[in-house]
């Protein structure tokens, strides 16, 4: 029975992922990303990865999604294309054509870097442990974010952070 729930969490994370992608209305691709993130957090939910899952409600679904439906529903700019946004045949194909690319180098990257990445994180080990067995307690994670990973996380929330800066800045009206 946990086999079938886990595939039909998978198909309708994939599903709502696609209709994020391909929804001509901007509210209606909203609403999908909220059911993908909150199949993405079912899926943590099934690796035994409670704190990540907690993590993936408490901040996509009700910080950064909060965000972006009220970014939707004040922006007074939000018009639905018709003519102009139609996607050709061409298009569709060379998004497709992109896409399995894409899927391919990370199949090819992740079988070739397996091995050295193994031994290269010193906290791998750790992090898998405290993420599958619920004996171990999870602060592996927490370790691991706040020892030899805490450059590239403070990196990212400074990317993050000047993403939201530029999207305000791209959206804001000019006052004359």
């Amino acid at each position: 029975m946990a086999t079938l729930i886990f595939w039909l969490v998978v198909l309708v994370t994939v599903a709502s992922a696609i209709a994020v992608v391909t929804a001509r209305n901007i509210l209606h691709a909203a609403f999908s990303l909220c059911l993908t993130f909150l199949g993405v957090a079912a899926t943590y939910i099934f690796l035994h990865a409670d704190f990540v899952a907690a993590v993936q409600l408490i901040v996509y679904v009700g910080g950064i999604l909060v965000l972006i439906m009220f970014a939707i529903m004040f922006s007074s700019n939000v018009v639905e294309d018709t003519a102009e946004g139609r996607r050709g045949l061409l298009a569709l194909g060379a998004g497709a054509a992109g896409m399995a690319a894409v899927f391919a180098a990370v199949l090819l990257l992740t079988s070739r870097l397996a091995e050295p990445l193994k031994t290269a994180n010193p906290c791998a080990n750790v992090a898998y442990a405290a993420t599958v067995s619920v004996e171990a307690g999870q602060t592996g994670i927490g370790h691991c974010l706040m020892g030899p990973y805490l450059l590239p996380f403070e990196v990212v929330s400074v990317l993050l952070l000047a993403a939201l800066i530029g999207a305000v800045v791209i959206v804001r009206k000019e006052v004359r």
